[in-house]
């Protein structure tokens, strides 16, 4: 019985390593995912850095919701000055109703920044413009690859400069606009346009045909970083809140534009059965967890685990703070982390979004936690004064980390805390 399970396992295993090297590929994935922790070619961690580098002092909402669903919350708490939602995705397939809330935030005067190989004909439609695709399409099919180029115009003169690197090249351009509420920004290798602003109402959208200009991959290529500053360089300055998608990377299929409904749940094994690779290794994963429980229908003992006492969390981070003040003498980014995981904690403990912080969110963080209104305003107030500082003192970031977490261990008989 031991033996026949050993050779059942040894095929087991051999079948699921030759069927991941089933491709042979010596070059790291190329999918074009657009995520803002994705160091991969076709990631946008490296946009997003120089992307929050460019507002040093916003705090940048990354958004997971359907777009419609972001405009009622910001519909709700009307912003002062206006707001910037920035979109990268290899294709955007819009909902009626998410097109519609494009279309009312834009003209409330929001700036509306989108990137993508195909935007939704909805959208198009409803700002009158067009594009053209094809030949982008029947070039990544035939798999030609060359030295590649884009340019953005800067300066008083309109002038252009040329980024380029080795890959596909930049077709998708825009064959039709209203010329009386669109400007051209930047241009294909072909010289056609690609890069265009709208202005609707008192906000401004923009539209983009080239995302893989966003890649790693392009953006650590010689100086082509600068593409990327001069594009933001585009959008006005001083949001008063800015949001960052990460919602529509999960629906950049090409396949069935048309049947595509955006508020579907992906599923994993969509993934696994675009891949032969990887749909023959999990078949024949599944196959061997079935022969493993066949051979071992018998009765053993169990194997009593040996309970590892309780770890003192809070003191290691304490200590990994610690040495990271001592080694780097940046409060600035310690305070930045401490905060991002107190919102964390907020939306763990009390299930409660942390996208904005208004009198509504103080409110209702008051009555959940115990806290009194007086003092968690005070609390939050401190984090909006050290989010806007280029320098937190050491004073400072005591302070913080004291208000912090008096706020997490205060009991629900609203004591307050200093």
């Amino acid at each position: 019985m031991k033996k026949t399970l050993s050779y059942c396992l040894l095929i087991f295993f051999s079948s699921v390593f030759f069927g991941c090297i089933q491709n042979g590929g010596h070059l790291p994935p190329l999918n074009e995912s657009y995520r803002k922790t994705d160091k991969l070619p076709f990631g946008s961690f490296i946009a997003y850095k120089e992307f929050q580098s460019e507002f040093p002092h916003n705090w940048i909402n990354n958004v997971d919701i359907p777009f419609n669903k972001t405009w009622e919350d910001i519909h709700q708490n009307p912003v002062k000055t206006y707001s910037l939602y920035f979109l990268i995705t290899k294709n955007l397939v819009l909902s009626v109703e998410q097109t519609n809330a494009m279309i009312e935030y834009v003209k409330a005067g929001n700036d509306l920044f989108i990137s993508a190989d195909y935007i939704d004909n909805k959208l198009l439609d409803a700002f009158y413009c067009s594009t053209n695709r094809k030949g982008e399409i029947s070039n990544e099919v035939n798999g030609e690859m060359n030295d590649t180029h884009v340019s953005m115009f800067y300066g008083h003169d309109f002038q252009s400069t040329k980024y380029g690197y080795y890959y596909f090249p930049f077709l998708n351009y825009f064959n039709s606009y209203d010329t009386t509420m669109t400007r051209v920004l930047g241009n294909s290798e072909n010289n056609l346009p690609n890069y265009i602003v709208l202005f609707s109402g008192k906000g401004r959208l923009y539209l983009h045909l080239a995302p893989r200009i966003f890649s790693n991959y392009f953006l650590l290529t010689d100086d082509n970083f600068k593409y990327l500053r001069y594009v933001i360089s585009y959008l006005r300055s001083e949001p008063q809140y800015i949001f960052w998608d990460e919602y529509y990377k999960n629906f950049s299929s090409t396949k069935n534009k048309k049947n595509i409904n955006p508020e579907e749940d992906f599923s994993t094994l969509k993934v696994i059965n675009q891949n032969l690779s990887l749909r023959f290794a999990f078949y024949i994963a599944i196959l061997g967890i079935l022969l493993f429980v066949l051979f071992n229908v018998k009765r053993k003992q169990r194997v009593i685990e040996t309970i590892k006492p309780n770890s003192n969390d809070t003191v290691a981070f304490t200590e990994t703070i610690g040495r990271l003040y001592l080694q780097q003498k940046n409060n600035q980014n310690i305070a930045a982390k401490m905060i991002t995981y107190f919102y964390e904690y907020l939306r763990n403990k009390y299930f409660i979004k942390t996208t904005l912080i208004n009198n509504e969110f103080t409110n209702t963080l008051s009555g959940k936690s115990g806290v009194s209104i007086i003092e968690t305003n005070k609390l939050f107030e401190l984090i909006k004064q050290i989010q806007a500082k280029e320098s937190v003192s050491d004073e400072e970031l005591l302070r913080l980390n004291s208000k912090i977490e008096n706020f997490k261990n205060q009991k629900a008989n609203g004591r307050k805390f200093v």
